[in-house]
């Protein structure tokens, strides 16, 4: 998605999402000039070559001499939120890792961040990150088992949402796990991947708290939308029809 930064108050056109500043410093003319990023407190924050910051559009960046002090301490802390909830950071850059020690429940668990549109973006534990106020991260459990996919039943058990994007999703059906290359997925679809249809069987969602919904051959389940823990299936009695 493209979009655009101010550099010296001029629009400049640039690829929305979270980016390298190495990409960024492509704007600037002067080799011997930093870029910075203008927050609204007045305070520039200077940007490193290997630093990561989420473009949304809109920025104002500023050329200037290079700062002594890579990460200055803010005088206002940069409050994004972490899980839904706000956090307070005294500087302008984190890196992943340490991000991920504010969440007591997971802080060896894996970080997204809600990027432009609709996908979210994992971030490594050493890149360092240059925080705004609107960045919103949230952490999703992690384990041996899952490897690169993320387990839709660990993250609705401990209340997390699945992330967003070209992610590879594992889902459980009975008893066995199944790994999606989609978060979309059919009625139809589920039942195939156990070597089941809905002649046979019925195919209910579990919801987390327990509550267990009918799926239906057509309905279209988002596992990142919906607040689906796992799946089951259930054969047909003969009076049961086909509903």
């Amino acid at each position: 998605m493209d979009g655009e930064v101010k550099v010296d108050d001029q629009p400049v056109p640039v690829r929305l999402g979270l980016r390298r500043v190495e990409e960024l410093l492509a704007l600037a003319d002067r080799d011997d000039q930093q870029l910075f990023l203008e927050r609204s407190d007045q305070v520039a924050t200077p940007l490193l070559p290997s630093d990561h910051i989420l473009v949304r559009g809109g920025e104002r960046l500023t050329r200037g001499s290079v700062a002594p002090d890579p990460n200055p301490r803010l005088p206002h802390p940069v409050r994004p939120t972490l899980n839904g909830e706000a956090i307070a950071l005294q500087t302008a850059k984190v890196t992943g890792g340490a991000l991920k020690e504010n969440d007591s429940e997971f802080p060896n668990g894996r970080l997204f961040v809600e990027s432009v549109g609709d996908t979210d973006l994992e971030v490594p534990d050493e890149a360092t990150l240059v925080v705004q106020d609107a960045d919103a991260y949230f952490v999703v459990p992690a384990s041996p088992e899952s490897g690169d996919a993320v387990d839709v039943e660990e993250c609705r058990k401990h209340g997390r949402r699945p992330p967003r994007g070209n992610h590879t999703y594992r889902i459980r059906i009975d008893t066995s796990k199944y790994s999606l290359e989609s978060r979309i997925i059919t009625g139809t679809e589920l039942l195939a991947l156990v070597d089941k249809n809905y002649h046979d069987w019925s195919l209910n969602k579990k919801l987390h708290g327990g509550r267990r919904l009918r799926v239906q051959p057509a309905d279209v389940i988002d596992l990142c939308v919906l607040d689906v823990e796992r799946f089951e299936t259930v054969r047909r009695q003969a009076q049961q029809g086909h509903g």
